[in-house]
C-alpha cells in the first residue's frame, strides 16, 4: 500500500494552499488572482451569528452500500450535512463529540463521494477542496463546514483541475476530532479520482 501523507501534516488552515502557485495571494492593491465569483473554503465558519437550533438527532440509523472496486462505502454530501443528520446550524467546535455513532464510523473509512472541485490556480493538482454543490464553487454562495471535504491525493497522483461538472473522490474519511478556526471538518486522504 503506498505511502500516505494524511492531512493533518498539510496545511488545514488554509485548504487551498497546496494549490496556490509559489506566490499565494500576494499581489498589489486591488488586484487578486481568486476568480470572480469564487469564495474561500475559510468563510464556511458563520459569517454573521445565528440563532442557535436545539440540537436533536434526525437521522437515527443509517448503512451504506460498497462500490466499486476499491470497496468503497457510498456517501453522499446529505450524509454530511449536521443541519440534515443534527438540526445543527450553527456548528459549534465540540460538533463530532455530538455526531451520531453511523457517522462517526466513516472515520477512517474509505469512502466514495460526489462533489465539484473548488477552483484552484494549479493544475494539474495533488490537494483541492470537494465542494458540495457548484452553487458553491463558481456562483459565491458562502458554505457550510460540512459542505467542503479537504481531498489530499494518493502519493505521486495527480488529477487535472475538473471544472463546473462533478465526480467522485474514493479515499481514507477522517472527521477533525473538534472544530478549529479555519479548519475543515472532514477530509479525505490517499484519494484517487473517478472521472467518467
Amino acid at each position: 500500500e503506498p505511502a500516505v501523507e494524511p492531512a493533518a501534516k498539510r496545511d488545514l488552515v488554509n485548504p487551498l494552499r497546496p494549490a496556490l502557485p509559489a506566490g499565494g495571494f500576494d499581489q498589489p492593491p486591488g488586484r487578486s488572482n481568486r476568480r470572480p465569483g469564487t469564495v474561500n473554503p475559510q468563510d464556511a465558519k458563520a459569517a454573521k451569528p445565528i440563532a442557535p437550533r436545539k440540537i436533536k438527532l434526525l437521522v437515527k440509523e443509517r448503512t451504506f452500500q460498497v462500490e466499486g472496486p476499491d470497496k468503497a462505502l457510498r456517501v453522499s454530501y446529505d450524509d454530511f450535512d449536521l443541519l440534515k443528520v443534527l438540526n445543527m446550524e450553527p456548528v459549534p467546535p465540540n460538533a463530532p463529540e455530538q455526531m451520531p455513532g453511523w457517522l462517526k464510523q466513516l472515520d477512517g473509512k474509505r469512502i466514495r463521494v460526489r462533489g465539484f472541485m473548488y477552483p484552484t490556480f494549479q493544475d494539474p493538482v495533488d490537494a483541492f477542496v470537494l465542494a458540495r454543490d457548484n452553487q458553491i464553487c463558481c456562483f459565491g454562495r458562502n458554505p457550510k463546514i460540512y459542505d467542503l471535504v479537504r481531498i489530499a491525493l494518493r502519493k505521486g497522483i495527480t488529477s487535472p483541475y475538473i471544472q463546473n461538472r462533478p465526480f467522485d473522490v474514493v479515499g481514507l474519511f477522517h472527521i477533525a476530532k473538534k472544530i478549529e478556526d479555519g479548519k475543515l471538518l472532514y477530509s479525505i486522504d490517499d484519494a484517487i479520482v473517478v472521472d467518467r
